[in-house]
């Protein structure tokens, strides 16, 4: 009975403790920023890096827009054939899914937990709030988009020299998925050190439930989940991710951040920041997909090896353009299942 009446007030006082303490304005530790989100020259951030002469954009350019909104649009960077292909992959996965055993989460279904695809019924998993997760780990091809040269000399500038590309998920419709910012979910050892890219795989229209973002929100100051700091951890945090939602909104609307939605075309790639605000738009029209592949990257500092590695100091890993891509521990049967994209030439 002690321990019954603890744990009902423990929240309680846990919140009134919060309510009543000092306000503090959270954020990133400054030390630990990447360099491009500190005060220094932009020479200086690309410095660091090689940049190939046949890099389709201005590096500079880029990375001022990307310090000023977040996030950078760049264009025509992907082979669109590619991109074909590796739909016909994970359609091809998905018809077969009970030869996978990587995982997926459909919503309504197995409690919202993440499930074997080969467990999950095929009309769940070509249905709207169907989810593929980690598909990099199966595909070879998965892993060369990810990777792909004109990514990465950007994501070298924005984050580090030494990337990973630690997670991706695959959907076929849009997620509708309401307002947040990455890092208190994707998370590594330093906070700050992450971005995303949205990899369309077909133009967006309008109606499919296009991705929508707050330019600049990056800047803006860090929710505080209670106890938990900037991080969300489930039956930690005080504050559940409906209010940190309440809170974005809020907040963009407060400094005049106006949200925009984006219509991107097969073979152009949205980069975001991890502090950017975004989510998915409604779906108007239920019959239109919005085929996409949303990989996570940080740095090997942050992320020295596989984030389900618990018994070991590193993981074994694959490595695509300098990007270290870490074998997923549990599932290491599906690694490399998926071989068309070995042969593919641009």
């Amino acid at each position: 009975m002690v321990k019954f009446i603890k744990d009902k007030l423990r929240r309680p006082y846990h919140l009134l403790k919060h309510n009543l303490s000092e306000k503090k304005t959270l954020d990133f530790d400054y030390d630990t920023l990447p360099l491009v989100d500190k005060d220094v020259s932009l020479d200086e951030v690309i410095a660091r890096i090689d940049v190939p002469s046949d890099t389709p954009y201005d590096l500079r350019e880029k990375l001022e827009f990307w310090r000023e909104n977040g996030y950078v649009v760049l264009e025509k960077v992907l082979p669109t054939h590619w991109l074909d292909l590796f739909w016909d992959e994970v359609e091809d996965t998905i018809e077969n899914h009970d030869k996978h055993n990587a995982t997926a989460l459909v919503y309504q279904f197995n409690d919202q937990k993440p499930t074997p695809l080969k467990d999950i019924p095929k009309e769940l998993l070509n249905g709207i709030g169907a989810r593929i997760n980690d598909y990099h780990n199966s595909s070879i091809g998965a892993k060369r988009i990810m990777t792909h040269r004109h990514i990465v000399t950007f994501l070298k500038a924005a984050l580090a020299p030494e990337l990973t590309a630690f997670q991706s998920l695959v959907f076929k419709y849009s997620s509708q998925q309401s307002t947040h910012q990455d890092y208190p979910w994707v998370t590594s050892n330093i906070a700050s050190h992450l971005a995303a890219a949205w990899i369309p795989c077909e133009d967006v229209h309008a109606d499919s439930g296009p991705l929508f973002y707050y330019p600049g929100s990056h800047k803006l100051p860090k929710f505080d989940f209670g106890n938990s700091g900037i991080l969300y951890k489930q039956g930690r945090s005080l504050f559940n991710p409906d209010q940190f939602s309440e809170y974005l909104d809020k907040i963009c609307k407060k400094h005049g951040i106006e949200k925009k939605v984006l219509l991107i075309k097969k073979g152009d790639i949205l980069i975001w920041h991890g502090g950017l605000a975004h989510g998915g738009s409604r779906i108007n029209n239920s019959e239109m997909t919005r085929k996409s592949f949303v990989c996570h990257y940080s740095t090997v500092e942050a992320q020295p090896k596989h984030r389900y590695e618990h018994d070991k100091d590193s993981s074994e890993a694959n490595y695509y353009n300098g990007v270290t891509i870490y074998k997923n521990p549990t599932n290491l049967p599906d690694e490399d299942l998926v071989t068309g994209g070995k042969d593919w030439v641009e």
